[in-house]
């Protein structure tokens, strides 16, 4: 009765974040040359405002689940670790725009936490320096690495798997408490959206290449609250008309865990090329 009533709450809460979610939009003039009296034109026109959403980006955030459990949970069923399946360091290069780094800062820090979890110091050091660069980008260096600088300490720690796990957690976590209260909540939410979009990828994929997958398909069974949040997290994003075409690619991976109590293999096989369509996306 408890967990009914707590889901028909969090149903209520999230409606509600839906509905506050509306006029999130500012004002702004664009230039649209001189008339011809020579003075100049402009327009206004509408744009998406990020920081009047920040409480309910926060709030969704929070009750995301963490993705350390799932990298947890496909170590334990002893999958194997897939390098092919992460981000290559070099193509942080080609993420040009603030989108493309706030996504691009999610997929690394997923395959941070894959790659620590698999005892992968290597692969730590390497997604650490291309993290840092794409903080640097993003203006976020202060906050993000001046006070606690986990990034260096990782690097440094690379080959001690229990000091590694440890602070990977803990980089993670004054990720989540410095941007709570810091002023881009666009960011934040793209890099969460991209690192659960890199979590749901790998662990299909995952599956989807496993010989017995039958363990693998257990976790993905788990997840039906984790797309359900983030689908909500793109729907107050979708706002802004650069991302409105990721909400739409998700509504269908959403669709397939709301309307089956549980997913099969055949599933699986729509999952699966659905999530690959939508990481790919986000790198192109």
């Amino acid at each position: 009765m408890k967990n009914l009533f707590t889901k028909n709450l969090l149903f209520i809460g999230l409606l509600l974040i839906a509905l506050a979610g509306c006029n999130n939009s500012s004002k702004t003039k664009v230039k649209k040359g001189t008339t011809s009296s020579g003075q100049e034109a402009s327009v206004e026109v509408e744009t998406f405002d990020a920081v009047k959403v920040k409480d309910q980006i926060v709030e969704t955030i929070r009750q995301i689940p963490s993705e350390k459990e799932v990298v947890t949970m496909l170590n334990d069923a002893k999958a194997s670790y897939i390098f092919d399946l992460t981000v290559p360091a070099e193509e942080a290069e080609n993420m040009l725009t603030k989108y493309d780094q706030s996504f691009g800062l999610g997929l690394y820090s997923f395959d941070l936490l894959y790659a620590s979890v698999y005892n992968r110091g290597d692969i730590v050091v390497q997604v650490s320096d291309v993290s840092e660069q794409i903080i640097d980008k993003l203006g976020l260096r202060e906050e993000l690495i001046s006070s606690q600088n986990y990034m260096e300490r990782m690097k440094d720690n690379a080959d001690n798997k229990d000091s590694l796990d440890y602070l990977v957690i803990e980089n993670m976590n004054h990720y989540h408490q410095q941007m709570t209260v810091g002023d881009q909540p666009d960011v934040y939410a793209l890099s969460v959206i991209g690192s659960n979009v890199e979590t749901l990828y790998v662990l299909s994929q995952t599956t989807l290449l496993a010989q017995n997958n039958e363990d693998l398909l257990y976790v993905m069974n788990q997840q039906k609250e984790r797309v359900k949040l983030v689908f909500t997290l793109l729907e107050i994003m979708s706002e802004d008309e650069d991302i409105k075409p990721f909400y739409e690619q998700f509504k269908p991976v959403v669709q397939i865990f709301e309307e089956n109590e549980k997913i099969t293999e055949d599933h699986l096989a729509e999952i699966g090329p659905l999530m690959e369509k939508v990481r790919s996306n986000i790198l192109n």
